[in-house]
C-alpha cells in the first residue's frame, strides 16, 4: 500500500468544477474548502466558513456541479461529506475522521494506471477538531501543494462587480447568516490614535495557498467571532511571509463588521515606547486605561519584547486582563512560543493556550500568482506594464526565500524597465540581464516536461518511445519513474499534468514520486543519480 496526497486529487476536482461553476461562486468555494479524506464511499471536505457549507447544502445546482466533478476525477460516485473546520461555540465539532492523505493499493510497477481505494488513514489536520474517543491514528506529515504571500506594501487588486463579471451566467443567491458578536464593548472612552491599522491590508488582496490556507481560515474565523474559540491567535512564520498583512486584515474586517468594537493594532516596539513614555510622563493610569479597555489587541513581532523586562511585565498584566474579559488578542512572531526562552513559562503557556497558526514559504504557483497580482497593481495605476509569462515564471523560480525578496526583484525589474522605457515589452532575455547581479545561484529554469523526458531518455540511453511506453522491464521502468519524479520535484508540475504527458493515471505518478523519494533516502546510489541529473539539467540553460 502507498500513501498518496489527496491535495492533488482535490486540485484536479477544483479545475474540473471551475469549468461549470460561475466565477464568483468558484472563487468563494476554492478558498473555503479543504480536502480531508477519501475512501471507497465518500470524500470528506472541510469548510472554513459556515455560510459556505449552507450554500452547498441549500443550492442543489452548486452541490451537483461539485459531485459531478468528483465523479469525473475519481471515477466513482462518492458521497460528499461537509465538515465544519471551525465550529461555532456551542456546536459539537465533527469527529476527527479526516486526513491529508488516503491509502490506495497500487501494483509494484509504475505502469499500471489503476488503483483500488481503501479506507483512509485517519489523522487530525487541525487542532480545532477535538479528539474523540476513537483510537489515535498515525499522523501523516503535511505536504505543501501550492502557497501565499505578504508584501512590504499592500497589493490592491481591483475587481469588477459581480453583475459585470458574469452578466449572462446564473447566480445562486446566498443569504449569509447574521454573525453573532462574541464579545461586548464597554462604554469607556479610549484614545485609539496610537493604533497603526493599515487599511490597505485586507483579506481580499491576500493571496492564499496551501502553506498559509489554515492561518488564513483561522484569521477569517477570528474576524467573524472575536473573543471566540481562537483566542489568543498566535501567527508564527519566518519574516516576509504575510503575518503582518494577515493581522491587519483581521483588524480591518472587525472594524467593518463590528464598528462599535475598539481595535488597537500596534507593534511590540510601539507598545514598549508608549509604556516607557507613560512612565516618563507619570501617565501609567492612562496607558493602562488605553490597553486594558480595548476590545481587540493586535501586536506585531511580539518576540522583540523578550529582553524588555519591565515591558514584559506590563504586557503580561494587560494580556491577562484582556483574556479575563473575553477580549480578542492576535500576536505575530517569527519565533515559536516554546522557543521564547526569555519569556516566563506562564506567558509562553498563555500564548499556546489559544491557537498557533504556522505559515511557510510559498511554492512556485503562489509566487507566480503574487507576481501577476503585482503586475495588475501597476496596471491599475494606468501604467502599461507587459511582462511575458516566461519572464514572470523565471522571477518566481529564482526568488523563493520570501515574499519581500520576490517583491524586491520585481521592483528592480520594472524600475529599470521604466528608466529604459521598456515597460511594454519585458521578455525573458531582458529579465535575466536586469536581475543577473542579484541572482547568486541560478536555479533550473524553464525546463518543461518534454525536455525532462528527452534528457532522461538520453541519460539512460533508451528510446523516448520506450520511456513513455508500457514496458515494465527495470531498464525502462526506473528511468520512467525518475522522469515522473523530476517533473514534480524540479518544475513542480501538477500530478494531473504529468499524468497526461506520460499517458498514465495520476495515481501512477503519485506512486512513482513516492517510490523515488524513498529510494533517495535509503539508497546513496539513487541519490547520487538524482543529484547528477539535476546538475546537468541546470546546465542546459
Amino acid at each position: 500500500m502507498q500513501a498518496t496526497d489527496i491535495n492533488d486529487i482535490w486540485e484536479h476536482i477544483l479545475q474540473v468544477a471551475k469549468q461549470t461553476l460561475p466565477p464568483a461562486i468558484y472563487s468563494s468555494l476554492s478558498t473555503s474548502l479543504i480536502p480531508m479524506s477519501i475512501d471507497n464511499n465518500s470524500i470528506h471536505i472541510g469548510v472554513m466558513q459556515s455560510f459556505i457549507k449552507n450554500v452547498i447544502e441549500s443550492q442543489q445546482m452548486v452541490s451537483k456541479m461539485l459531485t459531478d466533478a468528483i465523479q469525473q476525477v475519481t471515477g466513482k460516485q462518492l458521497n460528499m461529506v461537509l465538515l465544519d473546520v471551525f465550529p461555532q461555540k456551542g456546536e459539537t465539532p465533527a469527529p476527527p475522521q479526516v486526513a491529508d492523505t488516503f491509502t490506495g493499493n497500487t501494483t509494484d510497477s509504475s505502469d499500471t494506471g489503476t488503483s483500488t481505494l481503501t479506507n483512509t488513514t485517519v489523522s487530525d489536520i487541525d487542532s480545532s477538531i477535538e479528539k474523540s474517543s476513537t483510537p489515535a491514528k498515525q499522523k501523516v506529515p503535511y505536504q505543501e501543494e501550492f502557497y501565499t504571500p505578504v508584501y512590504a506594501d499592500p497589493v490592491y487588486i481591483q475587481r469588477k462587480e459581480v453583475d459585470e463579471l458574469i452578466p449572462d451566467e446564473p447566480m445562486f443567491p446566498v443569504e449569509q447568516p447574521q454573525t453573532a458578536q462574541t464579545l461586548q464593548s464597554t462604554d469607556i472612552p479610549i484614545d485609539l490614535s496610537s493604533s497603526q491599522l493599515n487599511r490597505g491590508y485586507r483579506f481580499d488582496n491576500y493571496i492564499t495557498g496551501n502553506s498559509n490556507r489554515i492561518p488564513f481560515g483561522a484569521a477569517q474565523n477570528v474576524s467573524e467571532h472575536p473573543g471566540g474559540d481562537y483566542n489568543p491567535l498566535f501567527i508564527y512564520g519566518p519574516s516576509g511571509l504575510g503575518k503582518t498583512h494577515l493581522m491587519h486584515a483581521i483588524g480591518n474586517a472587525i472594524v467593518e463588521r463590528y464598528p462599535n468594537l475598539k481595535v488597537m493594532c500596534t507593534t511590540s516596539e510601539k507598545f514598549m515606547n508608549l509604556f516607557i513614555e507613560s512612565i516618563r510622563k507619570r501617565q501609567g493610569e492612562l496607558f493602562r486605561n488605553t490597553f486594558r479597555n480595548i476590545d481587540v489587541l493586535l501586536i506585531d513581532d511580539i518576540q522583540f519584547l523578550e529582553n524588555k523586562e519591565g515591558t514584559k511585565t506590563e504586557f503580561f498584566n494587560t494580556f491577562n486582563e484582556l483574556l479575563d474579559n473575553n477580549k480578542q488578542i492576535v500576536l505575530t512572531s517569527d519565533t515559536m512560543p516554546n522557543d521564547m526562552d526569555q519569556f516566563e513559562e506562564r506567558l509562553r503557556s498563555r500564548f499556546q493556550a489559544g491557537y498557533v497558526a504556522t505559515m511557510e514559504n510559498p511554492d512556485l504557483e503562489t509566487r507566480i500568482a503574487i507576481l501577476k497580482a503585482l503586475v495588475e497593481k501597476e496596471n491599475n495605476k494606468n501604467r502599461n506594464l507587459i511582462i511575458d509569462n516566461d519572464a514572470i515564471n523565471y522571477v518566481a523560480l529564482q526568488f523563493d526565500e520570501n515574499i519581500r525578496v520576490l517583491q524586491g526583484a520585481f521592483n528592480k525589474l520594472i524600475g529599470t524597465a521604466s528608466l529604459e522605457q521598456r515597460t511594454s515589452s519585458i521578455d525573458l532575455e531582458y529579465t535575466k540581464k536586469t536581475l543577473s547581479d542579484i541572482i547568486t545561484t541560478e536555479r533550473v529554469t524553464l525546463i518543461d516536461i518534454e525536455s525532462i523526458q528527452d534528457f532522461i531518455s538520453t541519460y539512460f540511453n533508451i528510446k523516448k518511445q520506450d520511456l513513455l511506453g508500457k514496458k515494465r522491464k527495470a531498464q525502462f521502468a526506473f528511468p520512467r519513474q525518475i522522469a515522473m519524479y523530476l517533473c514534480r520535484d524540479v518544475i513542480n508540475e501538477s500530478y494531473p499534468q504529468i499524468a497526461a504527458a506520460f499517458s498514465r493515471d495520476h495515481t501512477t505518478i503519485l506512486h512513482a514520486y513516492d517510490k523515488i523519494s524513498k529510494e533517495i533516502d535509503k539508497n546513496p546510489e539513487t541519490k547520487q543519480i538524482i543529484l547528477d541529473i539535476k546538475a546537468k539539467l541546470s546546465s542546459l540553460n
